[in-house]
């Protein structure tokens, strides 16, 4: 039998503390990472020639993963960084509105790295990076945090989705324009920090929780027009809150968008290159709430619940 040199895959927990076998699968853009992070106390000892003494404190998992993003697969990480959606809609067309939440489902992240099976417990996401370029397709980063890393010996069968989100699905506007045509590279990153919580009764950490504030910002980089581009390059100065919306369309039935209310946080560079005569723009947009939630991800797919 050939060797599986790796697989991702997501389920969710009904306990914070009790791994499941996963049902979603991601199609990997290099090897995950699920590692044990393991604490460690020193005390000194004056006997025996002052040597100190170790002991083990306390754990708890990380994990690292790259992954193509795919209707139903994303919906998973999603659920692990902004909590829960709330679904409408019946089949082959149900919608998944995410929005920051306080409360969590906690997820069994399971990888497969050459012939180790690692179990990322009671996981959330603390930080999401979606990147699509010119030529290529979206792809998604993702840091988790759980309260404990496993092992175990049973591999997962994968079944995975053929429906990435390549060029010609997508589109890029900013207050109501858009400017897809134009974008050679779009960027957004989600970041909802999480933290282990630790207490004096178990070595793995009891739970994890929700620590600072959250923060989306998004970047891309678009061949300049005179006309267009520099009205974008006066909201700068004036510091105006633009509508910032990024939609990948498969069908009716299938669709991501991230949507936001978006300043410009750094005076936009323009640059020539000298082969083709044609000048770049990059836009630094950050996320701001004057209304509403800071950030909503809308779903459409055809997976009835998360």
């Amino acid at each position: 039998m050939p060797l599986n040199f790796g697989y991702l895959g997501m389920g969710k927990q009904s306990e914070v503390n009790t791994p499941v076998a996963p049902t979603l699968f991601f199609r990997l853009q290099d090897l995950p990472s699920v590692r044990a992070v393991a604490q460690f106390a020193e005390f000194p000892a004056f006997d025996n020639y002052g040597t100190p003494n170790i002991v083990p404190a306390q754990r708890y998992g990380e994990a690292e993963v790259s992954v193509v993003v795919t209707p139903r697969a994303i919906g998973a990480l999603l659920s692990a960084l902004l909590g829960l959606p709330t679904t409408t809609g019946t089949a082959p067309n149900f919608i998944h509105s995410f929005t920051p939440k306080t409360s969590f489902s906690y997820w069994t992240v399971e990888a497969q790295n050459g012939i180790g099976i690692h179990r990322l417990v009671g996981g959330l996401a603390s930080r999401l990076e979606f990147t699509h370029r010119a030529g290529g397709y979206l792809t998604a980063r993702a840091t988790l945090v759980g309260v404990d890393r496993t092992t175990t010996g049973t591999a997962a069968t994968p079944s995975y989705e053929d429906s990435p989100f390549p060029v010609g699905q997508a589109t890029v506007s900013v207050a109501g324009s858009a400017i897809t045509a134009r974008v050679e590279e779009v960027s957004v990153v989600l970041d909802f920090p999480k933290s282990p919580f630790q207490s004096l009764s178990t070595v793995a950490a009891a739970d994890v929780y929700p620590e600072g504030t959250g923060d989306v910002t998004a970047n891309m980089t678009v061949v300049f027009d005179s006309t267009g581009d520099a009205n974008r390059l006066s909201d700068y100065l004036a510091a105006t809150a633009r509508a910032v919306a990024l939609t990948w369309t498969r069908d009716a039935n299938t669709e991501i968008t991230i949507s936001f209310q978006g300043i410009l946080t750094e005076d936009p560079w323009v640059r020539a290159n000298n082969d083709t005569g044609m000048a770049r723009a990059r836009f630094a947009f950050k996320a701001v709430r004057s209304s509403g939630d800071l950030v909503t991800v809308t779903l459409k797919n055809g997976q009835s619940s998360y």
